[in-house]
C-alpha cells in the first residue's frame, strides 16, 4: 500500500499569509471569515468549521476513521499523515484525501510525502506550511492549556482528555521549528498572548486577525 502515500505540491502559500487553525477554547465565538483572504489550513475538525480552508490536517489515526466519511464530502483538499504500518487498516481515500507518511519522534521533514508527528496535530501541521512553502505565518488557537473550544466535538463526542503533563510537554515540542523556520526567512507569530507554546512571538488575537489582513492587503 506504499503508493497509497502522496505528497504536498501546488498551489504553494507564498503569495500570501497563512492562518493555522487549531482548536484552542481562546477562539470561543471567533468569526473566521475575518481571515478571507489568507491561506488557511484547518487543523482537524476544524476543516468541518472552515469549510473555504485552502487545506484540513490530522495525525490522529482515530479521528481520520472516525470522520472518513465527513473528510470525503469537504471542498478542502485534506492532508491525512498516517503511519505506514497502518496504511493497510483504512480504507483508499477519496480524491480530496491526500495520505501523508507520518514518521516517529521528533523532527522537521524535508520531504513532502512525509510528516513528523510531533505528538499532536498541530505540531505537524507545521509541516504542512513548510512544505506549501509558507513564508509568513499566524498560529490561532495554539492555546495548549489542554482544554477544548467547549469541550464537545460537533457530532456528538466529548473531546479525549489528556494531562496537562503531556500539554506541557508537546509545548516544547515547538521548539524545534525555531532555527528551521530562522534560515529560511520564515515569520512565525502564535495569536494567543496565554499559549503554553513559548518559543514564537505571541500576540492578542486582534492583533494577530490585524497583522494578517495588513499581509493580506500589500
Amino acid at each position: 500500500m506504499a503508493d497509497a502515500f502522496g505528497k504536498i505540491a501546488k498551489p504553494y502559500w507564498d503569495d500570501k499569509p497563512v492562518a493555522v487553525i487549531g482548536g484552542g477554547p481562546s477562539l470561543l465565538g471567533f468569526d473566521f471569515e475575518r481571515l478571507r483572504g489568507a491561506h488557511v489550513l484547518a487543523v482537524k475538525r476544524k476543516v468541518f468549521e472552515i469549510p473555504w480552508a485552502d487545506a484540513g490536517f490530522g495525525v490522529n489515526m482515530e479521528r481520520y476513521i472516525e470522520w472518513r466519511d465527513r473528510l470525503a464530502g469537504v471542498q478542502s483538499r485534506v492532508y491525512w499523515a498516517v503511519p505506514e504500518d497502518q496504511i493497510g487498516g483504512i480504507a483508499y481515500p477519496s480524491k480530496n484525501i491526500t495520505l501523508l507518511k507520518r514518521l516517529d519522534g521528533l523532527g522537521v521533514s524535508e520531504n513532502p510525502g512525509e510528516i513528523y508527528g510531533g505528538g499532536t496535530s498541530t505540531f505537524g501541521a507545521l509541516q504542512v506550511c513548510i512544505h506549501k512553502r509558507a513564508n509568513e505565518i499566524v498560529l490561532f488557537g495554539f492555546d495548549y492549556d489542554g482544554n477544548y473550544d467547549g469541550g464537545f466535538l460537533n457530532f456528538g463526542e466529548k473531546q479525549r482528555a489528556q494531562s496537562a503533563g503531556h500539554w506541557a510537554e508537546w509545548a516544547e515540542h515547538f521548539s524545534i521549528y525555531v532555527p528551521h523556520l530562522r534560515s529560511r526567512g520564515v515569520s512565525i507569530v502564535n495569536a494567543c498572548p496565554t499559549s503554553a507554546i513559548r518559543c514564537f512571538q505571541k500576540v492578542t488575537l486582534q492583533d494577530g486577525v490585524s497583522m494578517l489582513r495588513q499581509r493580506v492587503a500589500a
